[in-house]
């Protein structure tokens, strides 16, 4: 199911996500179609929030709250050492441990740097600045990325 931006649900799972986050010792901002909610391109539906963090962060967390690491490497063009779904809420989080994107010079982290920070409801929200989200849908390179990454340069 999709959720408008709008809608309460996002909201709600996007703060419950925060609230457990902002409580590690570890960095982590929102990508993909939800960072482009939180940026204002993309007010229709939100599929899911992806959230990307430090592997250490992600097998801390699945230590700590005993959750399955969905992470398979089937994907030749990425990979992430975790893959964690924790139900946050109405709308389907996945924090993404490690993430890393295959280029001609080889695997490519996705790490912290080009971040601002947001508030919702009482919690700080951290995403890709537009220039930092951009380059990184580039280099990601599927049709949609690149759509994205145009969208975002065009304003």
């Amino acid at each position: 199911m999709k959720t408008s931006i709008k809608e309460h649900g996002f909201i709600d799972t996007l703060e419950n996500a925060a609230r457990l986050l902002n409580l590690q010792d570890t960095h982590w901002m929102v990508f993909g179609g939800a960072a482009m909610a939180l940026h204002g391109f993309e007010r229709g539906p939100v599929a899911d929030i992806d959230i990307l963090l430090p592997s250490q962060a992600a097998a801390s967390l699945s230590d700590q709250f005993s959750w399955r690491n969905y992470a398979d490497g089937r994907s030749p063009r990425f990979r992430s050492d975790y893959v964690l779904r924790p139900n946050l809420g109405p709308v389907p989080v996945e924090l993404i441990g490690g993430f890393h994107v295959m280029t001609a010079s080889g695997w490519i982290p996705i790490e912290g740097g080009g971040i601002q920070e947001l508030h919702v409801g009482l919690q700080r929200v951290f995403l890709p600045t537009r220039e930092r989200l951009a380059a990184i849908f580039r280099l990601c390179g599927r049709e949609k990325d690149h759509r994205r990454a145009a969208l975002i340069d065009s304003q």
